[in-house]
């Protein structure tokens, strides 16, 4: 039956009303990485609707293929607790990219929310649509692919398919044989199989880079020992080395330096020492590096160290295990294709993607890299520490405190 003028007219401005509780329901979670890039989504959608009403010429077609259902979907989710990103870009190889709905569990689980009607789900996974047409099956496999190569804790996140309106038995049983894990109503199948969407999901194939600002809690980059304990490797990155001889992190910690910032990290030291924190870290573990590494590593503490700091070194030295920076063969797509930029060097990417390699834990105090890292989609394993500045040769010059 069709509907009159203002029947049509009543249902674009419920729409219109719709879209905007969307993006009021986002201002609470608008530091989300990628919220933002939702929050434009909607708001392109309400001035479509708004360019209809103006014109007063709708057409039930023209509502139909309104994405606001997807993108209400959408909202749903990303307002849950856990949440990290959203609509987030990760590249398959260099042609290929996907676009991940919601990222959550600090990483470890990544979902697709899909709102379409449950018959034509299953009529498009049955091959009964026009040529080209993307089945969820298909999607599935693009999601378990692209997880396989952005690791977290060296396993590939968990896919999740949401389904916001149901998904029919038969294909919520292929998509579990393959891997994916299935929410939403289990239905009857239906032996209906004409395509009938209410509501359209669409594939972002958006160019538009995401503005990230990342908001991720250290907790969620770092992850204790304690949590991991199937990791018996650490990479130890040159600023964990220079923490663990420093004359600051072995009992000389009570000064008072020209330099501000050593003054500044004396007093972190006496309120939170990080040589315990790195001895504890050690224990039972085998320690390795890359010949970048320590080669930087050795030559500050020839140019900048005291003679206990170089003592320390020396000792350090017969507990690692130095090995070629390219030891363990070619990086993975993400991590050799990082971009060396900001706080993404070239010395950090070559050891912690040597420490990715070795499937350790890169133990750091460069807490810079691994978020410049994650705002490109790639996330490694490591432990962030408190940094700690050789000072034994800056101490003549220093005052010295009664501890």
């Amino acid at each position: 039956m069709e509907l009159s003028s203002e029947e049509l007219l009543n249902k674009l401005n419920e729409k219109i009303m719709f879209g905007e509780e969307l993006m009021l329901q986002l201002k609470p979670v608008q530091s989300i990485d990628g919220v933002m890039k939702l929050h434009r989504k909607i708001h392109q959608e309400i001035l479509f609707l708004k360019k209809l009403q103006k014109s007063k010429k709708i057409k039930m077609e023209q509502l139909s293929c309104s994405n606001l259902t997807h993108l209400g979907a959408m909202v749903e989710c990303v307002t849950r607790p856990g949440v990290i990103a959203v609509c987030k870009i990760f590249h398959i190889d260099d042609s290929s990219k996907l676009v991940i709905d919601i990222i959550s569990d600090e990483g470890k689980s990544w979902t697709k929310v899909i709102a379409r009607n449950p018959k034509s789900l299953s009529a498009l996974s049955a091959g009964k649509a026009s040529y080209g047409a993307r089945s969820i099956l298909d999607q599935a496999d693009d999601y378990l692919e692209c997880a396989k190569l952005y690791p977290c804790m060296y396993q590939p996140p968990k896919v999740i398919f949401e389904f916001m309106s149901g998904i029919e038995e038969i294909l919520a049983n292929k998509l579990k044989a393959v891997g994916v894990i299935v929410k939403g109503e289990i239905l009857p199948d239906s032996s209906q199989s004409e395509i009938c969407d209410e509501s359209y999901d669409s594939e972002s194939s958006d160019e538009e880079s995401i503005n990230n600002s990342q908001k991720t809690t250290l907790e969620e980059v770092s992850h204790c020992m304690e949590d991991h304990p199937e990791i018996n490797t650490l990479n130890l990155d040159v600023t964990a080395m220079m923490a663990y001889v420093s004359n600051m992190t072995n009992g000389h910690y009570n000064y008072v330096f020209k330099q501000d910032v050593l003054t500044q990290q004396c007093a972190w030291e006496a309120e939170r020492p990080v040589k315990p924190v790195l001895e504890k870290l050690f224990e039972e573990k085998t320690l390795v590096c890359c010949e970048t590494a320590w080669g930087d590593f050795e030559k500050i503490v020839n140019t900048l160290g005291g003679a206990m700091e170089k003592r320390r070194t020396a000792e350090l030295k017969t507990m690692v295990k130095i090995y070629p920076d390219d030891f363990g063969g070619v990086d993975d797509y993400p991590r050799s294709n990082l971009k060396v930029r900001g706080h993404v060097r070239l010395r950090s990417k070559i050891i912690f993607n040597f420490g990715h390699r070795m499937k350790a834990l890169t133990v750091s105090a460069n807490e810079g890299y691994v978020r410049a890292a994650l705002q490109q989609g790639v996330t490694y394993a490591a432990f962030i520490h408190e940094s700690r500045a050789l000072t034994e040769g800056k101490e003549p010059t220093a005052t010295k405190l009664t501890l």
